[in-house]
C-alpha cells in the first residue's frame, strides 16, 4: 500500500514518541547498569579530580579515561622523593637520566593501552618521508588495561594499580639482587591538579638480606618513595630555539627525515624556559611570567642568604638579554603543604643523604626543548664535608681526580658499567667540598687568629654561593664549560675589583678550585662571587627575544655565536675533559691560563702548609686523627695540579669557533714544543725527583687514624700512614699519562703534523728525557759513604725506577698498544740502561745493600724482557 506524503507524516508523528521512548529506556537501562557497576567498584573510594580523574580505594587506584585523556599526551617525570642514602637513589634526585617519558592512552577494543611515544624521529606530515618514518619506528606499548566499565564521568574505568605498583622506573637495575615487592608497597600520596596528577609510591624492594647498607635498617626490605608527576603536554606560544656548537646548552635532538639540506638530519633545540618580555617593544622589560624559585623551608637559616643571592645572581645575565627581574626567589612558608616534586613548583631543596652532592635537574618537553620544571638539590653534608676528608687514597680516587681512564681500552670498558650511563651528572659540589677543606687549612695556618672564624666562614659562604650559581645555570639549560678557568692569569685573580665584577673565571659553569695564594701574597676571593662573561653571552644566545620563526632567528643567533673567539668565550664541556681527550686547557678544578704556573703555585702552597700540620694538630682540639686526611688533601692538590701540567705533553688545543668568528682560533693547535718541555721539566723536578716533596718526619708520629668501628665508618686498612704507596700512586698516574698509547700516538702524530724545519717534541726525546731523569743517580753514581740508612738510591726513587722499567718492558713485550717507534725506542733504552747499571755495579763506588740489590734486580729484569722480546 502506498501512502501519501501527508499520511507518512502523520504515521511518523504517531510512531515517533514510541520509538524515542523505547531507545531511551534501553539507554537508561544500560546507564543504570554501568552506574551500578562502577558504584560497586568505587564504593568507599576517594575521588581525586585532576588532569586524569582518579579514584583511590585502599591499595587500589582507578582512572577514568575519557575523550580528553585519549586526545592528550602526558609528560611523565619520575623522581626519588625519599631515598636510601645510596647513589643514585638519593632523596630529591630526578630519575630517568635525561630520558623522560611521553605517554598516550589508546583505546583498542575493550582495553586501554598505555603507550610510550617514540619522540626521536619525525617528518613533515602527509609526505613520503612521514610514511617512511611511520613504517620504520614504532611506539612502545607498556601496559594494556581491561576496561572495567564506564566511570561516573562517562569515560572508561581502568585499574592503574599494577602500573605503578611495579618496578616501572627499573630501580632494580641499580639494586642488583633486589626485586619490587608489591605486597609490601603502598601509596604514599595521590594528588590531582588541573593539568597534572602527582603520585607517590612507598616502594619496597626485597632481597635475600645478604647486601649490607649502612643507611638501610634491613636489606631484606629496602623502601624508597618514588614520585611520578604526570602532566598534560599543552600547546603554548613557546618557540624552539636552534642550538649552536659554540655555546654550551643541553639540547633536545630530533632526527627530521624531511630535512634535506646538508648531511646532518638532526634538529637540535636548546633546552630553555619560556621567558618572554611583557613589553616586546621595550629595550628592557619585565617578563610576562617570571621564573620563580622557592627556597625549601628545610634550608637552615644560616645558608638562606647565599642561596638566595646565588639564584638571583643570574638576573644580571637576563637583564643584559633584555629581560629585567626574570628570576624571583621566594621562601617556602613553614605551613606550605605542596610537594617539592610537583611540576608546578621550582625549588631549591636541602637534603640529608650523607652524600655531599648538589644537582640541578630540569624537566623538558621532548618535542621542543622547553623547560617545564626544575629542582635544585643540595645535600647538607656539602657544607661540613671539609671535616670528613680523604682517609686513604686509592688508585680509583686518583683516577677520578684526573679525568678517569687514559687509554681507549680502559675507557670502553668503563662505559659497559651501567652506573656510567646515567646521563648528565654534576660532581662540582663534591669537588668544591674538598676545595673548601684545602682553603680552610690554608686559612687556619696563615690567618690572623682574630680573623680566623670570619675567614673560615667566608670560605664556606663563597663556596656555597658558587655551587648554587653553578646548579642554577644547569636549570637554565647550560652545560659545563671547562675552559672558563683559563680566563685570567693567577696574578689577576688577586684583584678583588675585577673578580667582583665578572668572577674568577669566565663562567660559573666550570669546576673551579679554591683560589688560594701561598705565603704573604695578596689573597683575593676564594671562590667566584658572580657570573662571568661567558655566562652573560650564553644567556644572551638562549633568551634574547628575537623576531621571526625558529629558522628566521638563525641570522641573529649566528651573529651572537660569532663572538666565540673573544677572550673568555671559549667553550669545552664534559666530553672534552676525559682522560682520553687531548686539550690541556679543558680540565676540572684547574685555575688560570697557564697550567704550569698553576702547578708551581700549588706546589709552593702545599710545601708551605706541610710543616704546619703538626703545629696545627698540637694547637687544635680536633685531635691527631685529622692530620692524616689533611695530608691526603694536600698531596691530592699537589698531584692533581701536576697532572694538569703533564697534559701539555702531546697536547692539542681545540677550538669550536667557526670561520669568520671574531678572534677565532683554528680548530686544532699543537701545544708548543717549548711548553711541552717546560711541563716535562716541572714534572721531573717536582714529582719524580728524590727531594720533590720533603715531608716533615715528625708529621707521622703526630698522625692518627679514626679507630671507630660501627656503621657509617671505615677503618683504614693500615692504621699507620702508607707513605711510599701514596707517593707512588701520583707518580704512576703521571707516568701513565705520559705513556698512555693515546699520548704517545699524539706525540708521534704531532711530530708528523709539524713542518720539518720547526721544533717538535718527539717520542725519542720524551722517553730519553724520562729515562735520564728517573735514573739520574747512574750518571754516574757519586762517591759517598752509602749505608742502608743513607742509600745511594733512595727508596722513593727505587720504587719509581721499578715502575718505570715495568712500563718500558710492557712496551717491548707488546702488552700495551703503543706506536711501534715507542716499542723500538723502549728496547734501545733498556739496552743502554742495562749497560749503565752494569757500569755502576762494576765501578769503584761501594754501594749500600739496598742500592746494590736494586740494581742487580733491575739488570736481571731487563735481561728477561730483552730475552722475551727475542722469543716474541
Amino acid at each position: 500500500m502506498s501512502l501519501s506524503p501527508l499520511a507518512r507524516i502523520i504515521v511518523f508523528a504517531v510512531l515517533l514518541p514510541l520509538s524515542v521512548a523505547t531507545v531511551s529506556a534501553g539507554e537508561t537501562a544500560k546507564t543504570d547498569g554501568n552506574a551500578a557497576k562502577h558504584a560497586g567498584i568505587l564504593k568507599d573510594s576517594t575521588n581525586i579530580d585532576g588532569a586524569i580523574p582518579l579514584y583511590r580505594k585502599g591499595g587500589k587506584l582507578y582512572a577514568e579515561i575519557g575523550r580528553e585523556q585519549l586526545s592528550s599526551e602526558y609528560l611523565v617525570l619520575t623522581s626519588i622523593a625519599r631515598g636510601i642514602g645510596k647513589n643514585p637513589l638519593l632523596g630529591g634526585m630526578a630519575w630517568g637520566f635525561d630520558d623522560d617519558w611521553v605517554w598516550k592512552f589508546r583505546k583498542i577494543d575493550d582495553r586501554i593501552q598505555i603507550v610510550r611515544r617514540n619522540v626521536r624521529f619525525r617528518a613533515t606530515a602527509n609526505t613520503p618521508e612521514s610514511t617512511s618514518v611511520d613504517n620504520a619506528f614504532t611506539d612502545s606499548v607498556l601496559f594494556s588495561l581491561p576496561i572495567m566499565c564506564k566511570g561516573p564521568g562517562g569515560g572508561d574505568l581502568v585499574d592503574l594499580t599494577n602500573v605503578f605498583m611495579s618496578d616501572l622506573p627499573l630501580i632494580s637495575q641499580v639494586l642488583p639482587g633486589f626485586s619490587f615487592s608489591s605486597d609490601r608497597s603502598t601509596w604514599s600520596s595521590v594528588k590531582g591538579f588541573d593539568h597534572n596528577v602527582e603520585l607517590e609510591v612507598a616502594a619496597t624492594y626485597g632481597s635475600s638480606g645478604r647486601a649490607h647498607m649502612d643507611t638501610v635498617a634491613d636489606s631484606r626490605g629496602v623502601t624508597l618513595h618514588i614520585h611520578y608527576s604526570i602532566s598534560r603536554l599543552r600547546k603554548s606560544n613557546y618557540q624552539p630555539r636552534l642550538a649552536d656548537n659554540r655555546i654550551g646548552y643541553f639540547v633536545t635532538a630530533i632526527k627530521d627525515y624531511s630535512k634535506t639540506k646538508g648531511d646532518d638530519q638532526f634538529v637540535r633545540y636548546i633546552n630553555r624556559w619560556n621567558l618572554t618580555k611583557a613589553d616586546p617593544d621595550a629595550k628592557r622589560s619585565a617578563p610576562k611570567k617570571p621564573l620563580v624559585f622557592w627556597i625549601e623551608k628545610s634550608v637552615p637559616y644560616k645558608y638562606r642568604e647565599p642561596i638566595r643571592d646565588g639564584i638571583a645572581e643570574w638576573n644580571k645575565a637576563f637583564e643584559a638579554a633584555g629581560i629585567v627581574d626574570a628570576i624571583e626567589v621566594r621562601q617556602q612558608p613553614d605551613d606550605a603543604d605542596w610537594d617539592p616534586e610537583d611540576i608546578n613548583y621550582n625549588t631549591f631543596r636541602w637534603m640529608t643523604a650523607n652524600a655531599g652532592f648538589a644537582m640541578g635537574p630540569s624537566r623538558i618537553n621532548p618535542y621542543t626543548g622547553e623547560i617545564l620544571d626544575a629542582d635544585i638539590i643540595l645535600d647538607a653534608d656539602f657544607v661540613t664535608k671539609w671535616s670528613q676528608q680523604i682517609e686513604t687514597l686509592t688508585p680509583d680516587d686518583v683516577a677520578h681526580m684526573t679525568g678517569g681512564p687514559l687509554d681507549l681500552a680502559s675507557y670502553r670498558l668503563q662505559q659497559t658499567d651501567p652506573n656510567s650511563r646515567h646521563g648528565h651528572t654534576c660532581a662540582n659540589c663534591r669537588g668544591v667540598a674538598h676545595q673548601i677543606a684545602l682553603a680552610r687549612q690554608a686559612v687556619a695556618l696563615h690567618a690572623d687568629p682574630e680573623r680566623l672564624d670570619e675567614l673560615k666562614d667566608r670560605v664556606v659562604m663563597q663556596g656555597l654561593k658558587e655551587v648554587v650559581m653553578h646548579e642554577v645555570g644547569h636549570t637554565l639549560g647550560l652545560r659545563h664549560n671547562f675552559k672558563a678557568s683559563t680566563f685570567r692569569s693567577l696574578d689577576q685573580m688577586s684583584d678583588d675589583k675585577a673578580t667582583h665584577r665578572d668572577g674568577l673565571a669566565a663562567s660559573v659553569m666550570d669546576y673551579l678550585p679554591a683560589n688560594i695564594v701561598p705565603g704573604k701574597t695578596q689573597q683575593g676571593d676564594y671562590f667566584s662571587t658572580t657570573i662571568g662573561p661567558y655566562d652573560l653571552w650564553a644567556i644572551q644566545y638562549g633568551y634574547t627575544p628575537l623576531s621571526g620563526s625558529t629558522q628566521g632567528e638563525l641570522p641573529e643567533l649566528k651573529k651572537i655565536a660569532s663572538r666565540s673567539g673573544e677572550p673568555g668565550l671559549a667553550f669545552a664541556t664534559d666530553e672534552d675533559t676525559r682522560g682520553i681527550d687531548p686539550d690541556p686547557d679543558a680540565n676540572r678544578f684547574d685555575l688560570g691560563d697557564d697550567a704550569i704556573a698553576y702547578a708551581a703555585q700549588r706546589a709552593e702552597l702545599v710545601r708551605g702548609l706541610l710543616p704546619k700540620l703538626v703545629e696545627r694538630s698540637k694547637a687544635s682540639c680536633e685531635g691527631y686523627e685529622n692530620v692524616r686526611p689533611a695530608l691526603n688533601e694536600l698531596l691530592s692538590a699537589y698531584g692533581q695540579a701536576m697532572h694538569f701540567a703533564s697534559r701539555y705533553v702531546g697536547g692539542v688545543r681545540l677550538s669550536r669557533s667557526e670561520p669568520g668568528d671574531d678572534g677565532a682560533r683554528l680548530p686544532a693547535a699543537i701545544v708548543s714544543a717549548k711548553q711541552q718541555r717546560e711541563a716535562l721539566s716541572l714534572i721531573e723536578n717536582s714529582v719524580f725527583a728524590a727531594d720533590a716533596l720533603e715531608l716533615p718526619l715528625d708529621l707521622f708520629s703526630h698522625m692518627g687514624s679514626s679507630r671507630w668501628l660501627h656503621w657509617g665508618t671505615d677503618v683504614a686498612e693500615r692504621a699507620d700512614y702508607p707513605l711510599q704507596e701514596t707517593i707512588s700512586l701520583w707518580q704512576n698516574r703521571i707516568l701513565d699519562q705520559f705513556f698512555s698509547p693515546l699520548t704517545l700516538n699524539r706525540v708521534s702524530d704531532n711530530e708528523m703534523k709539524t713542518p720539518a724545519d720547526e721544533d717538535a717534541l718527539t717520542i725519542a726525546e720524551l722517553i730519553s728525557s724520562l729515562t735520564h731523569s728517573i735514573f739520574s743517580e747512574l750518571e754516574p753514581i757519586k762517591p759517598g759513604d752509602y749505608t742502608p740508612r743513607q742509600p745511594a738510591i733512595k727508596s722513593v726513587r727505587r720504587n719509581l725506577q721499578r715502575d718505570y722499567l715495568t712500563k718500558l718492558g710492557d712496551f717491548v713485550l707488546g702488552k700495551t698498544d703503543v706506536p711501534e717507534d715507542a716499542r723500538a725506542i723502549a728496547a734501545m733504552e733498556l739496552e743502554q740502561l742495562r749497560g749503565r747499571i752494569e757500569n755502576a755495579l762494576a765501578g769503584d763506588v761501594k754501594l749500600d745493600t739496598y742500592s746494590a740489590a736494586h740494581l742487580h734486580d733491575l739488570a736481571k729484569r731487563i735481561q728477561k724482557v730483552l730475552d722475551a722480546q727475542m722469543s716474541v
